[in-house]
């Protein structure tokens, strides 16, 4: 019990000065100040429902996806709920007991927490889930931006990781997603959960990016996390802004989704069937 006390503590000291994600900007959300994820104190929650469409070990998944995220990928298939933190409804301990409730009715074998990104929000998805009753097994569903502080306090809270590993260098992480430095901070995050939590790396093929990006993530799977589940996903959809950028503005064809499994094949990868 005191252990949980101080982690929501810990948690809340974020509301004044937020460390949550690598922009690491300091926002005093408690007195309106806004970084980067234009977040305050409060999480929403544009949709929860249970899906059948994600990796086996997780289905049926009760998924409850909050507003506002870190990063600004331009093909971003939740468009503005992804972006807006004040799209959905207030997550309040009432709300997450009842909705709970209502998913309980559909038997999800695990209760994912999504967004946008749900590490802007961990004081207060802390916060609800100390205040509720028994829950399934925690799956964190991330962009994998987030501090080393962050991801101590989800410590013994998730029970698995599902890590959206979207690039394999910084410069495309620079000019799609509109960050710094993300190869060296998701790689760490990759690394320092492997062994606190079951780690599920997915990966969603972008169409043209089978060198740039693809080649180095199966090559740094292979020689660091050769025993982690890989998840390859290849329905990529040209939304949001995608249509702003050459490259991304075209489906996927038959051939780079095939090759691309055969490359994760012969690269010994876990791969999700």
């Amino acid at each position: 019990m005191l252990r949980a006390q101080l982690r929501l503590e810990a948690a809340r000291r974020h509301d004044r000065h937020c460390q949550l994600c690598e922009h690491r900007c300091g926002a005093d959300r408690a007195r309106g100040e806004r970084g980067p994820c234009h977040a305050g104190v409060e999480a929403r929650v544009f949709r929860h429902r249970v899906e059948y469409g994600e990796e086996l070990e997780l289905t049926p998944c009760h998924l409850f996806y909050l507003s506002g995220c870190d990063l600004r990928c331009a093909f971003c298939v939740a468009e503005v709920n992804a972006f807006d933190p004040k799209r959905g409804e207030l997550l309040t301990p009432e709300y997450f007991r009842l909705a709970v409730e209502l998913g309980r009715t559909q038997c999800p074998k695990t209760l994912q927490w999504v967004g946008g990104e749900p590490t802007i929000h961990l004081p207060r998805i802390l916060e609800v889930m100390a205040e509720s009753g028994p829950l399934p097994p925690i799956v964190w569903k991330s962009d994998f931006h987030g501090t080393p502080e962050a991801f101590e306090l989800l410590d013994g809270i998730a029970d698995w990781y599902v890590a959206d590993l979207k690039f394999g260098n910084d410069d495309c992480a620079k000019r799609i997603a509109r960050v710094d430095h993300y190869w060296a901070i998701v790689t760490r995050n990759l690394e320092r959960v492997a062994g606190s939590g079951t780690l599920i790396v997915r990966h969603l093929l972008l169409p043209g990016h089978a060198e740039c990006c693809y080649g180095p993530i199966v090559a740094w799977l292979a020689e660091r996390l050769p025993q982690v589940r890989f998840s390859l996903r290849h329905g990529y959809l040209p939304r949001w802004r995608a249509g702003q950028f050459a490259d991304l503005n075209r489906y996927l064809s038959p051939g780079e989704a095939a090759a691309a499994r055969e490359r994760a094949e012969a690269a010994g990868l876990q791969l999700v069937r």
